[in-house]
């Protein structure tokens, strides 16, 4: 007889059918605040107008041309989509019992908690402190015997947190002697100032997952990897559907990392704009977190209901950021890092409102 898991029936999601054409300035998802300019439109349509709808994929072209961006054996990446699908491959490959523990930061993306009730697992959490730091170290009392998978989000979200490779090192140690896996959100690379990519080589237990869909702007292609010693990521793969994204998603990469000059143009405009908003706020004596290994920053309001009002203001003046976070992070917004142009825009509107 057909039922269905009850667990499943309890979970609510939601699809993505927000208009938000209304926004001329969208900074509450962290993507690329603008699309191609009419050359590389032109150059990206010469790419798509190669591809033969008509033929399953054949990815072969991305995996080497990422094998080489990367520096790293094809042998040891996996193309998903995006850290979404890039999780959900790891979840299908684990071993689990209805004792299972994952451990993943809180507040965070908010998958982890998604897929923790899809696949009925324990979610164990390190949280922040009342300074806004990741309480990283807790990592190490909250491991048990049940305890399969630990996720480290470099940066974390809403605010960045305090991770380092030192303390990367220290916790892949501590977890290969109990047979975990470790496994980091780079979501926001290249933002970030280091990257935890190195240590595949040293450590059989450490998983990377990245995704195309900030710094690179391909968010609508929906499409990440995965960097893993070569055993994980045979059994990863064993996991994915009947192919790990689709053609037009796979070329759009291979543009992207042929015109690698756009990605490093981008990342170095969006710092230019935080550092101009960080002074802004420095001279309005606003605290403020991040904007450093991300391209995300969060203004700290100190007082929820200004930040509820600041963000329905922004709202009508068609500028979209994020607010509604749990406590303490509901006394501020988030705001994705944009070049010094939009950055005037939006701080010139901010400074209005507030």
């Amino acid at each position: 007889m057909f039922k269905f898991k009850k667990n499943l029936e309890k979970i609510t999601r939601t699809s993505n059918l927000e208009d938000r054409s209304f926004f001329s300035l969208r900074l509450d998802r962290n993507e690329k605040v603008f699309s191609l300019n009419n050359i590389y439109k032109k150059k990206f349509n010469r790419y798509i107008s190669k591809i033969d709808l008509n033929l399953y994929p054949n990815f072969e072209t991305t995996y080497k041309k990422l094998s080489k961006f990367l520096r790293t054996d094809r042998e040891n990446i996996l193309i998903t989509e995006g850290v979404s699908g890039a999780i959900k491959n790891i979840l299908d490959s684990t071993l689990k019992n209805n004792r299972t523990e994952i451990i993943a930061p809180n507040p965070s993306f908010a998958l982890y908690k998604i897929f923790s009730k899809i696949y009925n697992l324990k979610l164990k959490t390190y949280n922040y402190d009342n300074k806004f730091n990741l309480k990283i170290n807790d990592i190490f009392n909250i491991v048990t015997k049940n305890t399969s998978i630990v996720f480290l989000t470099f940066p974390n979200i809403p605010v960045e947190g305090n991770i380092d490779l030192k303390f990367i090192k220290k916790l892949a140690k501590f977890l290969i002697k109990r047979k975990i896996l470790l496994v980091i959100d780079e979501v926001y690379f290249p933002f970030n100032k280091f990257s935890a990519l190195s240590l595949v080589k040293k450590f059989n237990n450490l998983v990377i997952m990245r995704s195309f869909s900030k710094a690179f702007g391909l968010a609508g292609a929906r499409i990440g990897y995965i960097v893993s010693n070569k055993k994980k990521i045979k059994v990863f793969s064993n996991t994915k559907g009947g192919y790990e994204t689709n053609m037009l998603s796979a070329t759009a990469v291979n543009f992207i990392l042929d015109n690698d000059i756009l990605t490093k143009k981008y990342v170095k405009d969006v710092s230019k704009g935080f550092l101009y908003l960080k002074k802004k706020l420095k001279d309005l004596d606003i605290s403020y977190y991040g904007g450093l290994n991300s391209n995300f920053i969060f203004i700290n309001l100190n007082n929820k209901f200004l930040a509820k009002k600041i963000f329905k203001r922004l709202q009508q003046n068609k500028i979209a950021v994020r607010y509604g976070y749990p406590k303490p992070f509901d006394r501020g917004i988030l705001v994705t890092g944009c070049p010094l142009k939009e950055m005037k825009k939006f701080f010139f509107i901010f400074k209005k409102v507030y």
